[in-house]
C-alpha cells in the first residue's frame, strides 16, 4: 500500500511540475509591426529598429533581415553583433556607365538594343526607376551574363551592426530576465514590417501601449431647455499597464489640466472660468468632476453625471467635451497624461403643433349608389397641444357635381385638444349618387386649431382622391409612374415607365394612352445689356449709375424674354402608345422616350395625359385625363474646390494639422443634410481635438461651404502627396439616401533628421585624463540640414568636465555624414565604467525649401572610463617618499630636542 501511494505521490509531483512547465511560458504577441513600432511586453519593450535586405542570400531564402531591439528600463539585452551583405554603391555606379554592361542589363530585362526605340525606352526606364529596382537588375544582369566576367560578390559589401540582433525569417532570439525565458521569432518580414511572435511567463502581459484611456459618451438624444438629464462617460484603459488617480471632467470647453496637480478646487474653478458654466447648455446639478482610483489594462468604467439645461438656451447641436487627467508608472516615477474626447447634445425648443396624416382608411373603388367610410388618423407632430381642433372633409371645388355625398353628421369633427404626438382618428360616412361617372374624385381634408397659447388660428389641408368605378364597366387606373434616370437635368433624354391597370370589372379595348403637348413658363435667351460706356461721362457718380442701371434693365429684359416652351418632347416615335385589350386585374407598362427641355428650371412640371378606352359589354367610349408630375431636380455633383493646411508646411511627427477646405456642389440639383466623416489612413489620424462629424448642411448649385478638421502625422511618414478619404452622406434632390467619398490632397514634406553614426576617441579615456571625444553624425532624413551643431550634456553628478562643449559641423544633405569634436576632462576619482552622456544636435530646416524650422535631436553616447594604473602608481610612491619624510623629520627634530636638553 505504501509502495503504491508513494508511486501515486510521484506521479503527482512530476505531473504538477510538468503542469507549472506549461503554464509558465505562453504566446504573449503575435501581429505585424511596422518599422519603428514598440510593443510593451511585461517589464520589456521589444522595437522593431529597422529591416535590412540581405543580398548574399539564397534566392530561395527570405532577402530580408529584421533588426528586433529588446529592452528593459532604457537598456538593450540583446547585445550583439550581427552583419549583412549590401550592394556597393560606388561598384554599381561604376558598371552602369559602363555602356558594354547597359547593353547586357538592357538585353536581360527585354529590350531590343537594335532597335533604337527600345534602346531609348531602355534608358528612360532607368531614369526613372527605384534605387532597389535597379539593383535587381544588376544582379540578375551579372547571373545571366557570365561572360561578363563579374561575380555577384564583386559588388558586395558587408556591413555590421553593433548591439543590435539581425534575424531572418523563422529565427528566434532569446533572452533571460530576471530568471524569466522570453522569446521572440520573426514569422514573416516585410520591406517595411515583420510578423513576429513573442512567449514568455504567463503572467505577463502584451500592449502597444502602456496605459492609454478613451472615451465616449452616451447621452440622451434629443433635450428640451430645463430638462435635467444623465450623461453617462465610458472609459476604457487600452493599454496594458495600470492608470492611477484618474480625474474625469465634462465641460464647455477642453480643460488643461496643471502639471502640478492643483487638485479638486483648482479644476473646478477651470471648469466654471472656461466659457462660463453659468451661461452653458448644461448646468451640474453635483459635479462635473469625477474621480476612479485605477483601471487596469483593458478594463472599462462608466461615471454617471447628472446635468440640467439650460432654460435660456436656444435650439441647437452644442458641442461638450470629455477631459481626462491620468497617471502612469514609469519605472520609479509617476507620469501625468492628458485626454480629450468630445461629443454633442441637441437642444430642441417647445414647436408649435403641426399636423399630418398617419394613415388613410378606405376603399381601393366604389360604385355609383354605394355607401362607404373614410377614416383618417390625424397625428400632432409639434412640441405644442393643438387646442380648438376642427376637421371638415369637402369635395374639391372642381368637382361640386353632386358624385360624392357626405353625410353632414360626420362632414365635421370637434376636439377640444390634441397633445403632443398624439393620434385622433376621424371616420366619415360618404354616398356616391347613381349617375356618378367613372373616375377619380378629389377629397379635401381642412384641419383648423389653435397651437399652445396662440391666439391665431392655423390652417392646413390635406387632399386624396376616390376612385368611382361604374358597375359592369372597365376602369383604367395608373399604378405607378417611373423615371430611367430617376435624376434628371434639363436637356435630359430619359424613359418614362407607366404602369396601368383595369381595377373595374370588365374588359377595356382599343385602349390609348396619349402624352399631351404641355407648355410651361421659361427662361428667354437674353443678350446682356452693356451701359459701361456711361462711366465716362461727366457726371459726379457715374460709375455707380451705370452699373446700377445696367442690373436693373438686365433684370427686366430677363423677366420679359420669358416664354411658354414645350417641357417635354418624345424621341423617335409618336407620343401615344396603344393596347388592344386589358382584363380586369391585368397590368402593363408603357415606356416613352422623352427629352426634358434645356431651358427648364429646376422644378417640379405637370404632365399631361389622356386615357381613352371602350368598356365591354356595351363599347361604351370612356376618357379620363390625368397630370402626372416630372421632378427635373438635376444631379448633384459635389467636389474638392480649395484645400490649405495650417501650417502650412506639414511635417511627419506633427500633431493638430488643421486640414481646411471647401466642398462645393458643381452639380446642378441640390444636397441635403451634407454630413461630412474624415477617415484619415496611415500615416494620418484625426487629432483628439478634431471634428469627428462636420454638418455642412445643404448645398444647392454653385453653393460651397467651408470645414476642417485635424490630424496627427506619423513620425516615420515619408514625403510626399497623400490623399485623406472623406466619407460623405446626404440626401439628394429626390430625398433618396447617398453615399460618396471624396479624397483631400496633404502634401507632407520632408524634414532632416540627424543622428549618430559612430563615437571615437584620440586615446582611451581614462581618469584624470582628457579625451577627445570624435562623433560622426548622419543626416537619414530627406532634407538638407543646415547649419549643424552637436553639444555635449553632462550631469551634475557624472565625474566629467567639457573642456569644449560645443562643435560646428556645418551642412548635411540627406545621405551625408559629418564630425564634431568635443573635448571631455575625466576626474581622478572617477570609477572606471561606462558612463552615458547626452549630445545634443541642433540644426536648422533647407531654407530654399521654405523650411526655416530649427530641429533639435537628443542622442546618448557611451564613454568607458579606464582605471588609470600609472596615475595610481605614481600616487603610492609618493605617498611612501612623504611617509618617509616625515618620519625622517620627526627623528630629526626628537634629536636636536635631546641635544638642547
Amino acid at each position: 500500500m505504501r509502495k503504491h501511494l508513494g508511486l501515486i505521490l510521484g506521479l503527482l509531483i512530476v505531473m504538477s511540475s510538468f503542469n507549472f512547465v506549461l503554464a509558465g511560458e505562453e504566446l504573449l504577441f503575435e501581429g505585424y509591426l511596422n518599422k519603428g513600432d514598440s510593443i510593451l511586453v511585461g517589464p520589456l519593450v521589444v522595437v522593431l529598429q529597422d529591416v535590412k535586405r540581405d543580398y548574399a542570400v539564397n534566392e530561395s531564402e527570405s532577402t530580408y533581415k529584421a533588426m528586433i531591439l529588446i529592452l528593459k528600463d532604457n537598456k538593450v539585452l540583446n547585445m550583439d553583433y550581427a552583419s549583412i551583405k549590401v550592394p556597393n554603391p560606388e561598384k554599381i555606379q561604376e558598371l552602369l556607365t559602363n555602356t558594354t554592361f547597359l547593353y547586357a542589363m538592357a538585353e536581360t530585362l527585354g529590350y531590343d538594343t537594335t532597335n533604337p526605340v527600345e534602346l531609348a525606352q531602355f534608358y528612360l526606364w532607368l531614369e526613372s526607376a527605384s534605387q532597389e529596382e535597379i539593383v535587381d537588375a544588376v544582379f540578375k544582369t551579372v547571373e545571366e551574363h557570365p561572360e561578363l566576367g563579374i561575380s555577384k560578390e564583386d559588388l558586395l559589401m558587408r556591413i555590421t551592426y553593433p548591439n543590435i540582433n539581425l534575424i531572418g525569417e523563422n529565427e528566434t532570439i532569446e533572452v533571460e530576465v530576471d530568471g524569466e525565458k522570453v522569446s521572440i521569432t520573426a514569422l514573416q518580414i516585410y520591406p517595411n514590417g515583420a510578423r513576429i511572435s513573442i512567449s514568455g511567463p504567463s503572467e505577463w502581459k502584451a500592449s502597444m501601449i502602456s496605459a492609454y484611456l478613451t472615451t465616449w459618451a452616451e447621452t440622451p438624444k434629443k433635450v428640451r431647455p430645463g430638462d435635467e438629464i444623465t450623461v453617462k462617460v465610458h472609459i476604457k484603459n487600452e493599454g496594458a499597464l495600470k492608470a492611477k488617480f484618474i480625474t474625469v471632467v465634462v465641460s464647455p470647453t477642453p480643460v488643461s489640466f496643471a502639471p502640478s496637480g492643483g487638485g479638486t478646487g483648482e479644476v473646478i474653478a477651470q471648469v466654471a472660468s472656461q466659457s462660463g458654466v453659468v451661461q452653458s447648455v448644461l448646468l451640474p446639478v453635483d459635479s462635473a468632476v469625477k474621480y476612479i482610483e485605477y483601471l487596469d489594462g483593458k478594463e472599462e468604467k462608466v461615471v454617471e453625471f447628472k446635468f440640467k439645461v439650460n432654460e435660456n438656451i436656444d435650439p441647437g447641436i452644442y458641442p461638450l467635451y470629455i477631459s481626462l487627467a491620468y497617471h502612469v508608472q514609469m519605472g520609479e516615477n509617476l507620469q501625468m497624461l492628458q485626454g480629450f474626447d468630445y461629443f454633442s447634445i441637441t437642444v430642441i425648443r417647445e414647436g408649435e403643433a403641426t399636423f399630418e396624416i398617419e394613415n388613410i382608411e378606405k376603399p381601393e373603388i366604389v360604385h355609383p349608389g354605394e355607401d362607404f367610410e373614410v377614416t383618417i388618423g390625424l397625428r400632432n407632430l409639434g412640441f405644442e397641444p393643438a387646442k380648438e381642433v376642427l376637421v371638415d372633409l369637402s369635395p374639391s371645388l372642381e368637382f361640386q357635381n353632386g358624385a360624392i355625398l357626405i353625410d353632414n353628421t360626420t362632414k365635421q369633427h370637434f376636439t377640444y385638444v390634441i397633445n403632443t404626438n398624439k393620434i385622433m382618428k376621424y371616420k366619415f360616412r360618404l354616398h356616391v349618387s347613381e349617375d356618378a361617372s367613372t373616375g377619380s374624385y378629389p377629397m379635401r381634408l381642412k384641419v383648423s386649431y389653435y397651437s399652445g397659447d396662440s391666439k391665431d388660428q392655423r390652417e392646413q389641408t390635406f387632399d386624396f382622391s376616390i376612385q368611382v368605378v361604374r358597375r359592369n364597366q372597365a376602369f383604367i387606373e395608373i399604378e405607378s409612374v417611373e423615371m430611367d434616370p430617376k435624376a434628371i437635368e434639363p436637356g435630359d433624354e430619359f424613359v418614362l415607365k407607366v404602369k396601368v391597370k383595369n381595377v373595374g370589372e370588365e374588359r377595356a379595348r382599343a385602349f390609348s394612352f396619349r402624352i399631351e403637348p404641355s407648355e410651361v413658363n421659361a427662361p428667354g435667351e437674353v443678350t446682356k445689356v452693356d451701359l459701361s460706356s456711361l462711366q465716362n461721362l461727366p457726371i459726379q457718380g457715374s460709375q455707380s449709375m451705370s452699373e446700377n442701371l445696367q442690373v436693373a434693365i438686365n433684370q427686366i429684359m430677363e423677366q420679359l424674354a420669358r416664354e411658354n416652351i414645350n417641357a417635354f418632347l418624345p424621341i423617335g416615335e409618336d407620343n401615344i402608345k396603344y393596347l388592344p385589350e386589358l382584363a380586369p386585374g391585368e397590368e402593363k407598362i408603357l415606356e416613352f422616350h422623352l427629352k426634358a427641355n434645356e431651358r427648364l428650371e429646376n422644378s417640379i412640371y405637370p404632365l399631361k395625359v389622356s386615357l381613352e378606352y371602350l368598356s365591354t359589354p356595351n363599347d361604351e367610349k370612356l376618357t379620363d385625363d390625368r397630370l402626372i408630375g416630372i421632378p427635373i431636380l438635376g444631379r448633384e455633383h459635389l467636389i474638392i474646390s480649395k484645400v490649405s493646411t495650417s501650417p502650412s508646411r506639414v511635417l511627419a511627427g506633427t500633431n493638430n494639422v488643421e486640414i481646411n477646405f471647401e466642398v462645393e456642389n458643381i452639380g446642378s440639383g441640390s444636397a441635403r443634410y451634407i454630413i461630412l466623416k474624415p477617415m484619415p489612413e496611415d500615416p494620418f489620424e484625426l487629432s483628439e481635438t478634431s471634428e469627428q462629424i462636420i454638418n455642412i448642411g445643404t448645398l444647392r448649385q454653385g453653393d460651397s461651404a467651408k470645414a476642417s478638421f485635424k490630424v496627427n502625422i506619423k513620425e516615420g511618414a515619408k514625403g510626399g502627396t497623400y490623399e485623406i478619404p472623406v466619407k460623405i452622406e446626404y440626401k439628394d434632390s429626390s430625398g433618396n439616401a447617398r453615399e460618396d467619398m471624396i479624397k483631400i490632397p496633404v502634401i507632407v514634406n520632408e524634414k532632416p533628421k540627424i543622428t549618430v553614426e559612430k563615437v571615437s576617441f584620440d586615446k582611451t579615456p581614462m581618469q584624470g585624463e582628457e579625451v577627445l571625444v570624435y562623433i560622426r553624425v548622419k543626416n537619414i532624413g530627406g532634407e538638407q540640414a543646415e547649419n549643424v551643431i552637436i553639444e555635449g550634456v553632462v550631469k551634475a553628478d557624472q565625474p566629467f568636465t567639457l573642456s569644449k562643449r560645443s562643435d560646428y559641423i556645418g551642412t548635411l544633405d540627406p545621405g551625408k555624414e559629418g564630425e564634431g569634436v568635443l573635448e571631455l576632462s575625466i576626474a581622478n576619482n572617477a570609477i572606471p565604467k561606462d558612463y552615458t552622456i547626452q549630445v545634443r544636435i541642433r540644426a536648422v530646416g533647407d531654407k530654399e525649401s521654405g523650411d526655416d524650422n530649427v530641429y533639435v535631436f537628443e542622442e546618448s553616447i557611451t564613454i568607458p572610463v579606464k582605471e588609470n594604473t600609472e596615475t595610481r602608481r605614481n600616487l603610492r610612491t609618493a605617498g611612501v617618499f612623504i611617509g618617509v619624510l616625515a618620519l625622517v623629520v620627526i627623528l630629526w627634530t626628537y634629536w636636536r630636542g635631546k641635544k638642547g636638553s
